[in-house]
């Protein structure tokens, strides 16, 4: 993003977004592009909420500081901080199926490939928050709340 000035713009909608000039190569970045005009923010708080019981279908994507499409060498290996909240199970070379395993709690889960296109490894893990939330209501419980009292006429 040559020509761009070397300063940051903060404004506000339902949340805060900067605009800024990318001088970092890690971290968690979204542009988004109308024709010649591109926006790119850093999200530090990219992250998923999941109900307990329920499943999701990953994807994970890689691109090159110019934000081209890049190659990776060989499959992707994605792993679960903890496998008690979240299981993680790879699909396809870029692809996995995230299963909750039933108590809430937070995970992380990762992909990792290597960005070396030569015979070295070079990894590079990518991350994603998720947080398994308390699923839909399948029973409910009745309970008195204080004494018992005589009734009133």
């Amino acid at each position: 993003m040559a020509g761009l000035p070397d300063k940051v713009v903060t404004f506000k909608i339902g949340g805060t977004v900067e605009i800024f000039k990318p001088t970092q190569k890690y971290g968690c970045f979204v542009t988004l592009r109308c024709g010649a005009f591109s926006i790119t923010a850093r999200g530090d708080d990219m992250a998923y909420t999941l109900a307990s019981g329920m499943q999701v279908h990953l994807s994970v994507a890689y691109v090159d500081a110019a934000g081209n499409p890049a190659a990776i060498d060989g499959p992707v290996s994605w792993s679960s901080s903890d496998v008690t909240v979240a299981t993680v199970t790879t699909e396809s070379d870029t692809t996995a199926l995230v299963k909750t395993v039933g108590p809430v709690g937070q995970v992380q889960i990762s992909a990792t490939a290597d960005v070396d296109l030569g015979a070295g490894v070079k990894e590079l893990i990518t991350p994603m928050d998720l947080t398994v939330a308390a699923g839909e209501a399948v029973a409910g419980t009745i309970s008195p709340v204080g004494p018992a009292e005589p009734v009133v006429p």
